[in-house]
């Protein structure tokens, strides 16, 4: 998971040279936090580590966020950054509460 890890902070160094709101920002970087802080579980399972949090996903994500620094924030693209951060906490930490409503979890890997 040391790439997802670096992953994550790649992103977290894209969004602290952003021109977000600080609001929309503080949202990002809590969600980028607690998926750094889950990715240094031991416990975690190769289905995820190679599924839904594989390496591609965390490209896929950094994707986003240069994207979305590069075009700028409009309000889809925010909350579909906001539903891949979602969806990766939900299937890193089930049991925590995220802001996905109604998620398949049998999307998740």
């Amino acid at each position: 998971m040391d790439q997802q890890y670096s992953i994550t902070n790649d992103c977290l160094r894209l969004l602290k040279k952003s021109n977000l709101p600080t609001i929309k920002k503080l949202r990002i970087e809590i969600k980028l936090i607690k998926i750094k802080r889950h990715l240094l579980n031991e416990n975690i399972s190769s289905t995820i580590k190679y599924g839904c949090c594989s390496k591609t996903v965390f490209n896929g994500l950094l994707c986003q966020m240069r994207g979305i620094s590069e075009t700028g924030w409009e309000s889809d693209a925010f909350n579909t950054l906001l539903h891949s951060l979602d969806a990766i906490l939900t299937a890193l930490a089930p049991d925590e509460p995220t802001e996905l409503t109604g998620i398949d979890r049998s999307l998740l890997g």
